[in-house]
């Protein structure tokens, strides 16, 4: 296989940077990145209600949090 060169800002290289494990390489480190072929896997958690709906419960533990007495 041959190799290729990619360019990447700054700001790219410093998160890829700051995913490295020891002395792992840069391609080792994309590899792991993606491994999943589906970048929506794990997506869906609340498929099974609205955003909205969502949202709302969110909200209304967030500020059951900040009533509550300390």
């Amino acid at each position: 296989m041959t190799d290729k060169t990619i360019r990447v800002s700054e700001k790219t290289w410093r998160k890829l940077r700051a995913r490295k494990r020891g002395d792992e390489s840069f391609e080792a480190v994309i590899e792991r990145e993606l491994e999943d072929d589906d970048p929506l896997a794990g997506f869906g958690a609340w498929s099974d209600t609205t955003i909205d709906e969502s949202v709302s419960e969110i909200k209304e533990e967030i500020d059951e949090d900040f009533d509550a007495e300390p």
